[in-house]
């Protein structure tokens, strides 16, 4: 991280600068989880990186897929799912709205068994979101789903 960091003081417009094929530094920490001998060093730099610029979890792999989509089609292994999973939450926290793209249901068949559980919990709670009557009714316990949310994190 402390080398990104350096980077990005020298030259702060370069977290934005795509290389010719449309992919981002921060594409690049994501598809490098998997070669790291520390995977959870990718998850401090993707971390690092979204809190550079607001405009960082915008940038499309290729022009197409949303960083949460690169990032939940990478191929884990038991030694570095735990950080892939936290590298997923860090880019959803960051932009919970690129859930709603149909590719990343079409394709949640790929994704690893931990990836597609997140996913499809996460899939539930946008779904709750987008109907206003049910995020203003309280459960059984008289909780809001806010509440639900807020405890399961």
């Amino acid at each position: 991280v402390a080398t990104v960091e350096y980077f990005y003081k020298l030259y702060p417009d370069a977290i934005n600068h795509a290389i010719a094929q449309g992919i981002y530094p921060i594409h690049g920490a994501i598809i490098g989880l998997r070669h790291r001998e520390s995977p959870i060093a990718a998850v401090d730099i993707v971390q690092f990186l979204l809190g550079c610029d607001p405009t960082v979890k915008l940038q499309k792999f290729r022009g197409l897929q949303s960083l949460l989509h690169v990032a939940c089609k990478r191929e884990y292994t038991d030694s570095n799912i735990q950080a892939g999973i936290q590298m997923i939450k860090t880019i959803y926290d960051a932009y919970p709205e690129a859930i709603e793209d149909d590719r990343i249901a079409s394709d949640i068949h790929e994704y690893h068994e931990q990836v597609q559980e997140f996913i499809n919990d996460e899939l539930v709670y946008a779904r709750q979101a987008k109907n206003l009557r049910q995020m203003m009714t309280p459960d059984g316990r008289g909780q809001l789903p806010l509440h639900t949310a807020l405890q399961s994190n």
